[in-house]
């Protein structure tokens, strides 16, 4: 039998045309025969109006929706030919949405947890980073996140940040140090503004969100931020395979042609804590 060896470069180039082959791509045309159980209907996004840099109404246009995730999702669903409309509300209220069926999706920078794996399904591209938020000057000479024993603090009390600080309060009680006096918040902004009356000695967030809040906030600061090995993302209820896809999709093109680290540029997300789009169910 005679075998025919093909040079390694010809090999390089089948296997490239292979893989652009099998790449997303944008196809709103087809819709119809790529999404059927989707076509024609109006995709309800869960989205917060606050959560900066994520997800928040624009200033100038408060019924415009902007930031990292709302750029990208809104490219996602233009790239599938979609149709969609923003659910809003506080951010502890849009997972059962997601979970009820009133909403399609969840965007605002969702970690991925075991217990939420077993409603939803994910689509990630970040580790998430959480920052320790004090007022300005310092009052209670915070330099670590284990210098809060005894202090009064607050978290989005959906969000990583309250299990971190119930952690930590944790810790504490078991190193022989007062507990945190841990005072959960329905939203970030909610927590944000009880540094800002005085109510609270800290605030723990995520911290690119934290970052953006502090950039226009000067009577707060951050003083400490850790990057976890926690992912974030958005998220879809469990099954929703079509809308999965969408996601994904959407996501891998604008990885592959620059719109996704040119919008994580533009909202000041560090490339450091950003990973090749992943799917979890």
């Amino acid at each position: 039998m005679k075998r025919t060896w093909l040079p390694l470069a010809c090999l390089a180039f089948f296997g490239a045309a292979i893989s652009n082959a099998n790449a997303a791509q944008c196809e709103p045309a087809r819709v119809a025969e790529k999404y059927p159980d989707l076509a024609g209907k109006v995709i309800k996004i869960a989205a917060s109006p606050s959560q900066p840099p994520f997800a928040y109404s624009n200033p100038d246009n408060p019924d415009d929706m902007i930031g990292f995730e709302a750029e990208l999702i809104q490219n996602a669903m233009d790239c599938a030919g979609l149709k969609y409309e923003y659910y809003k509300g506080a951010w502890s209220g849009l997972l059962p949405t997601l979970f009820a069926g009133s909403t399609d999706l969840m965007i605002g920078s969702v970690n991925y947890r075991p217990e939420r794996a077993e409603k939803a399904d994910f689509v990630l591209y970040a580790r998430a980073g959480q920052s320790v938020i004090v007022p300005e000057g310092n009052p209670k000479k915070i330099a670590k996140l284990d210098d809060v024993c005894g202090l009064v603090g607050s978290a989005n009390m959906s969000g990583s940040s309250a299990q971190s600080l119930q952690r930590q309060s944790q810790k504490c009680v078991e190193n022989g140090l007062p507990a945190i006096d841990y005072r959960p918040a329905d939203s970030a902004d909610a927590a944000y503004r009880q540094i800002l009356s005085g109510r609270m000695d800290f605030v723990m967030d995520d911290a690119v969100a934290a970052r953006a809040r502090i950039e226009k906030e000067v009577s707060m600061e951050i003083v400490q931020t850790v990057i976890t090995d926690i992912y974030t993302g958005m998220v879809v209820a469990k099954g929703n395979t079509e809308m999965l896809q969408v996601i994904s999709d959407g996501l891998e093109v604008q990885q592959a042609d620059g719109r996704f680290k040119a919008l994580a540029e533009k909202y000041k997300l560090p490339q450091e804590i950003l990973i090749p789009i992943e799917t979890r169910q």
